[in-house]
């Protein structure tokens, strides 16, 4: 009797531990994700995007959500708004479902923050979207080569030094919307036709990428490395610069 006891004790502790292990796992939201703003409803976060410049019209409400029309830019830009219930933060499900819409087969991109998402359906639009709402351009994942972790640069004067060795980096011109960006004149063109950018870790230059690539719009070269990228518009400079540089092709 004692043998069956201690036998159903053994297996009833193994299943409980197997019950409590068998749940999906916890995926974080990304770690530049701002906590906030949060908002309680759809209708509170559209309140704040018109305050911010930009105007959504609602086409639809859905549960948890809706779709609005934006004007950005004179353009037309459909977005997808979901607002989670704050007690869900800390239970991972705005990070799972932020994770499983930049994977394939969705490959979505997504404006977020706080305890909410938007995905905006042209991605092109996505960082004043963003702006507008202090919140992060999140791009789809999509596959990125292997990047070299060097060199890496202090300073976006030094990058510029850098490729004006290379292939020309003339009249230089800060990006004023964007910090640590700046476009140049290279060898082979009258108009600015290099653009650069530092980034503060892996995971933003990473994101950067994937946007870049991610808007058909921009017909770009990027060569990049450690913490900068480079966007070319003419191929074959991009290619030169890539050897000269020690950065990796992503196009």
């Amino acid at each position: 009797m004692l043998v069956l006891t201690s036998w159903l004790l053994l297996t009833l502790t193994a299943c409980d531990a197997f019950t409590q292990n068998s749940g999906s796992p916890m995926v974080p939201i990304p770690d530049r994700v701002p906590s906030g703003p949060l908002f309680r409803s759809t209708d509170e976060l559209l309140t704040v995007l018109s305050e911010g410049g930009v105007n959504c019209e609602v086409l639809r409400r859905r549960e948890g959500g809706l779709d609005c029309m934006a004007e950005v830019d004179g353009a037309k830009v459909e977005n997808e708004v979901s607002v989670f219930d704050t007690e869900v933060i800390g239970e991972g499900e705005i990070g799972k479902s932020i994770a499983s819409r930049r994977k394939e087969p969705y490959s979505h991109t997504l404006v977020a923050a706080g305890n909410w998402y938007i995905r905006v359906l042209d991605p092109l639009y996505a960082p004043e979207i963003a702006e507008a709402l202090d919140a992060v351009v999140l791009p789809p994942l999509l596959p990125l080569p292997d990047i070299p972790k060097k060199p890496r640069y202090t300073d976006l004067d030094s990058l510029a030094d850098a490729l004006d060795a290379s292939v020309g980096c003339e009249g230089r011109e800060r990006e004023k919307d964007v910090v640590n960006a700046m476009t140049c004149v290279t060898e082979r063109s009258e108009e600015p036709c290099a653009y650069l950018e530092l980034h503060g870790t892996f995971a933003e230059r990473d994101d950067a990428l994937r946007l870049a690539v991610s808007v058909p719009e921009l017909s770009r070269f990027i060569v990049t490395a450690g913490n900068w990228s480079v966007q070319f518009c003419d191929r074959s400079l991009g290619r030169e610069a890539a050897d000269d540089l020690g950065g990796a092709v992503v196009s």
